[in-house]
């Protein structure tokens, strides 16, 4: 598409104040974590903070699931912000992500910096079905969230950002995996078709040297996952989660963010047209719709 002047000149004016926000932050900025502590709101809090302004989705009331442990003392969940990660050392890219959520197979709560190559903790949350059957193995320590949902007549397909970062990188066999299921279909593929989880050490940035402030040996880069709506349903369902497999120790983790409803024409990893609708509808925003429409009705001349 034919950019104007104006547009230009705007993209080179961001860059720069940009350049100078990284500068002032320093390399090592870390990722700020709010974990959360009560099982029983996480799903709400997590859909709340994973939905994109004017997301176009419009989660259905009572629908939210969540699969994960979240007490005093474990917190398996999170909501981040602050997620610009930039690299003390070498030419590896700086990761950045709009404000989202954090799923792990293990604890929420970060060190902001590598402490340790087993970064480890059981949360005994159990398996998740679906992430199972897409791995193709047991899976332990799952965290999930997911809901019904219905879009505008010209959607097709619902899209989110990532960073999958992972402990398990690049010494363990063992994979620890992500979902992005959309329809019952998982959309979360790197580019090469493998699944994402810890295999396939291509695939990941290396923290080793802990180049980057936070606590994974490995890292995705910021990736778009897109998922196809199926055109012969009305209400949709959604399900996004990582596990362990084979085992319930050494941790992985999803940075996820901007949860929206747009066009595509395939699913996968990729940038799809985005069209959101002009509003879009929360949990809570579900209750003050209602509200309205209940007090406009109350209104109106019979």
């Amino acid at each position: 598409m034919r950019k104007s002047k104006s547009f230009g000149k705007y993209l080179l004016t961001s860059a720069i104040g940009t350049a100078f926000a990284l500068a002032a932050q320093g390399a090592a900025a870390s990722v700020v974590i709010n974990t959360i502590n009560n099982t029983s709101s996480a799903g709400v809090v997590l859909t709340n903070a994973l939905l994109a302004p004017n997301s176009g989705i419009h989660v259905l009331g009572n629908s939210v699931t969540y699969q994960g442990t979240n007490d005093n003392t474990l917190s398996q969940s999170g909501r981040f912000s602050n997620f610009n990660l930039a690299p003390s050392s070498g030419s590896t890219p700086t990761l950045a992500l709009e404000n989202g959520i954090l799923l792990t197979s293990g604890n929420a709560n970060l060190p902001s910096s590598n402490t340790t190559p087993v970064f480890s903790a059981s949360t005994g949350s159990g398996g998740n079905a679906m992430l199972s059957t897409l791995a193709n193995t047991t899976t332990y320590d799952a965290n999930t969230v997911g809901f019904s949902f219905t879009v505008g007549q010209s959607i097709n397909a619902i899209s989110a950002k990532f960073v999958f970062g992972t402990d398990e990188f690049n010494e363990y066999n063992v994979t620890d995996i992500f979902g992005f299921f959309v329809d019952g279909v998982n959309y979360a593929k790197f580019a090469n078709g493998q699944l994402i989880s810890n295999a396939g050490s291509g695939n990941f940035i290396s923290n080793m040297g802990g180049a980057y402030g936070i606590e994974y040996d490995g890292l995705s880069n910021v990736l778009t996952v897109t998922g196809l709506l199926d055109p012969n349903l009305t209400t949709h369902t959604f399900m996004v989660g990582i596990a362990d497999t084979s085992d319930t120790i050494i941790d992985s983790g999803v940075f996820i963010s901007s949860l929206r409803a747009g066009t595509a024409d395939t699913g996968g990893i990729g940038d799809p047209t985005s069209v959101p609708e002009p509003a879009s509808l929360s949990l809570i925003g579900l209750g003050l719709a209602a509200a309205f429409a209940q007090r406009r009705r109350a209104k109106s001349p019979r």
